[in-house]
């Protein structure tokens, strides 16, 4: 009797089909779990830049006596406007003072803060500011950076002698607008016309430093710092740096301000970008943040590329996710202010 040799069986079409199919299935269930765990990792080490960043400012405060000034707007005094008074803008802020703070020493000490932190042109010594600052202010500091920012490229030396770097945070300057009023400003309260820079309501503000003391709210419930993250599809280049702080313009259209340094508690978080902005600031610097039209000036105000808020550093060195659905006018702006002897409770944000 011959015995026969059984065939070997293989997978038909439609065996096929279905373990591909629950492939797919399992894929699809998983994408999300994975991609939330990266987003966790994100926003962990976000989370990690900014408790540095507050650290690095108790620290500056403990040794010098006072918090940075938020920006070195003009080192003389008094202003002069017109700009003919061979006065030139500092535009160093107080991510650049606190870097001996954030064990990167070298890169302060290679700084000349006798000149700007940047310019294209000649200053009133003859010499061009961005070439001399370049090397040490186009240095990327990842704990100035979260992973979940866009990128931005910045310009090499060819194409701009100032220095770009990206930074996905920004001091937080409360609610007064001193960024369009900074000088001849209209006559308002408090609004010196030019005379000095425009005294604002948060805890940094341009060419003023407070100790302490000045924050009557409590430290634990005033923001210092905050996510500024770039747009999606950002039309702008090299927007959102440490190392310069005095470019407002925007590369998209005329009479676009993308203001450096320190936002607002003005827009709502998250805001988008507004590329056509109203047509007339408000005639007193302290009443736009009463105005809704300001609400959606999302270059004005914190924004991150985490889903449904952003990451805050307060004065007492907590870090906490405030949700963009917050209460703007009875929670996170009384939040952004210093004295303001509002009372915000815990369960609010």
């Amino acid at each position: 009797m011959r015995r026969t040799k059984a065939g070997r069986r293989g997978f038909t079409l439609i065996e096929l089909l279905v373990v591909i199919s629950i492939i797919a299935v399992l894929i699809a269930l998983l994408l999300p779990a994975v991609q939330s765990a990266r987003e966790s990792a994100r926003r962990a080490q976000c989370t990690n830049n900014l408790k540095q960043i507050g650290l690095a400012l108790a620290s500056y405060e403990s040794s010098k006596g006072a918090f940075p000034i938020g920006v070195v707007y003009f080192q003389e005094k008094p202003v002069d406007c017109s700009g003919t008074g061979g006065l030139y803008a500092r535009g160093h802020n107080l991510f650049t003072s606190i870097l001996p703070f954030m064990e990167q020493s070298n890169i302060f000490n290679a700084i000349n803060f006798s000149f700007a932190a940047g310019r294209n042109s000649t200053d009133q010594y003859g010499q061009n500011p961005g070439l001399i600052q370049y090397t040490a202010l186009i240095t990327r500091l990842e704990s100035y950076v979260c992973p979940s920012d866009f990128p931005s490229q910045p310009f090499s030396l060819s194409e701009s002698s100032n220095a770009y770097s990206q930074c996905s945070y920004m001091g937080s300057g409360g609610t007064v607008d001193f960024v369009h009023w900074w000088c001849d400003c209209p006559a308002a309260p408090g609004c010196p016309g030019g005379a000095i820079a425009l005294e604002g309501n948060g805890a940094f503000g341009w060419d003023f430093s407070y100790r302490t003391a000045n924050f009557l709210d409590g430290m634990s419930t005033t923001i210092f710092a905050g996510e500024t993250s770039r747009f999606k599809n950002d039309p702008d280049r090299a927007l959102n740096t440490w190392s310069r702080t005095l470019w407002f313009s925007s590369a998209i259209a005329p009479n676009v301000s993308r203001p450096q340094g320190l936002a607002f508690a003005v827009p709502r978080i998250n805001a988008n970008l507004m590329l056509t902005e109203p047509g007339s600031w408000s005639a007193d610097p302290y009443l736009w943040a009463k105005d809704p039209q300001w609400k959606e000036l999302g270059q004005f105000g914190f924004r991150s590329q985490h889903p449904g808020g952003a990451n805050f550093v307060f004065g007492d060195g907590s870090v906490r996710f405030i949700k963009d659905s917050v209460d703007l006018l009875r929670v996170y702006q009384p939040l952004s202010t210093r004295s303001g002897k509002e009372v915000v409770g815990a369960d609010g944000y």
